[in-house]
């Protein structure tokens, strides 16, 4: 007969094995954590496994968090050929998995640093087995790591997920854009020798959390957005636009045009987009 104090002591040896099993497991992970949170690192291609596992995740994400999505133009898309950068407006955290479920192949996805460290970085290995790389603000380099990083995809022939906006910002406006997407398909269509392809696309939903959010910290704003999901839950359309080359962007010599001007353009392309209110 097995008495109160055999069981707790059997509860706690289970519970300091399982601790013990979990910390050996995470320290033979210290490798491929500091590659996935290593800004420029470039991890080799996910293969269709992790894809499909990646898409079924984003498909649960966005069930949850929007509901119904529905697609305008997706074809402009699917239908390219080659490397190419999808480049759209990011006003919810549930755009980077609306992503992958526009794409239907293997893909790559630029995101923020301390999306990769979560969760000690176990995160960062999960999403780097499938396609995601890290960018780092806090690395004082002018972004020459993370560009070189995308370069290198688009030369390889894949196609690049970029948010030129760089954050969230919770409205339908967009705000500033970052140079990095157009300078990485620019710097990729140098070393190719013809032109890369920006496709842009918008994103408009039922309902946004609005800028008040921003007085929280990033990690805050994504559990108070997603534990509030019925309040959010409206649905979506994401318009995909025609897709746009690195000629158009900066001219035939790729130096006709600045950075500012090209990002000018960028915007005006991923504003034309927006089909207004729901």
């Amino acid at each position: 007969m097995f008495s109160a104090l055999h069981i707790a002591f059997a509860a706690f040896a289970v519970m300091a094995l399982a601790g013990l099993l979990g910390y050996v497991k995470y320290r033979s992970l210290s490798g491929a954590i500091a590659n996935a949170t290593t800004c420029g690192y470039v991890a080799p291609p996910p293969s269709a496994a992790m894809t499909a596992s990646l898409r079924r995740l984003a498909r649960a994400l966005v069930f949850i968090q929007v509901g119904k999505i529905k697609y305008v133009g997706l074809e402009n898309l699917r239908n390219i050929e080659g490397p190419c950068i999808l480049s759209a407006n990011h006003p919810h955290w549930v755009d980077a998995v609306i992503m992958p479920l526009m794409l239907d192949q293997p893909a790559r996805y630029m995101a923020h640093g301390r999306v990769m460290q979560s969760l000690g970085g176990l995160l960062g290995v999960y999403l780097s087995k499938r396609g995601v790389f890290a960018a780092q603000d806090n690395i004082k380099d002018g972004g020459v790591r993370t560009r070189e990083a995308g370069t290198q995809m688009l030369v390889s022939g894949q196609k690049v997920v970029i948010f030129p906006e760089g954050l969230t910002n919770f409205s339908p406006a967009i705000d500033d854009l970052r140079p990095g997407a157009l300078k990485i398909a620019r710097e990729a269509a140098i070393r190719l020798g013809k032109p890369v392809y920006i496709v842009p696309a918008y994103t408009r939903y039922g309902k946004y959390p609005g800028k008040w959010l921003a007085k929280f910290d990033r990690q805050t704003q994504f559990f108070m957005v997603f534990f509030g999901f019925l309040f959010y839950r409206r649905g979506a359309v994401v318009t995909v636009g025609t897709p746009v080359s690195t000629h158009e962007f900066y001219g035939p010599t790729l130096n006709e045009r600045t950075d500012d001007e090209a990002m000018a353009l960028l915007k005006e392309r991923l504003l034309s987009l927006d089909p207004g209110r729901m």
